[in-house]
């Protein structure tokens, strides 16, 4: 079963969650988070604070951040709507593209730098040999 990190982001301070929780799927740690905001946003309404800008990363084990969680979502109904599994899939699948995009462009640039400097050293080299002339 898959473990997913809840960071907790609240007036400019993140809490970074260590333990982790396992779900079934990104769906079920969605859900989950979203009831959690919202009990979290009570206690904060409570004690007359602003939830507002607080929000949740759902991170994996490798620490991606799979999902915002802005707290405003859940509570202004109408504006955060729960979405379904095929588009949390989707959204996850894309946000690991483009990851992986950024991830190959940066490899590419190392690799070409890496490669421009293999060149250089054969040239110093080729210039350093003895030229040999056909007999």
């Amino acid at each position: 079963m898959p473990q997913f990190y809840f960071n907790y982001s609240s007036g400019g301070t993140t809490f970074t969650d260590d333990v982790g929780t396992d779900f079934a799927s990104l769906e079920a740690a969605y859900l989950d988070a979203c009831e959690t905001a919202l009990a979290i946003a009570f206690e904060k309404l409570r004690a007359r604070q602003d939830p507002a800008t607080d929000a949740f990363d759902i991170v994996d084990v490798d620490r991606n951040v799979l999902m915002q969680l802005p707290f405003s979502e859940v509570l202004r109904p109408g504006t955060g709507t729960i979405m379904p599994r095929s588009m949390l899939q989707t959204t996850s699948a894309l946000e690991n593209c483009s990851r992986e995009r950024a991830r190959g462009e940066r490899l590419k640039s190392e690799l070409g730098a890496e490669l421009a400097r293999t060149r250089e050293i054969f040239a110093a080299i080729r210039a350093n040999l003895p030229t040999r002339h056909p007999s």
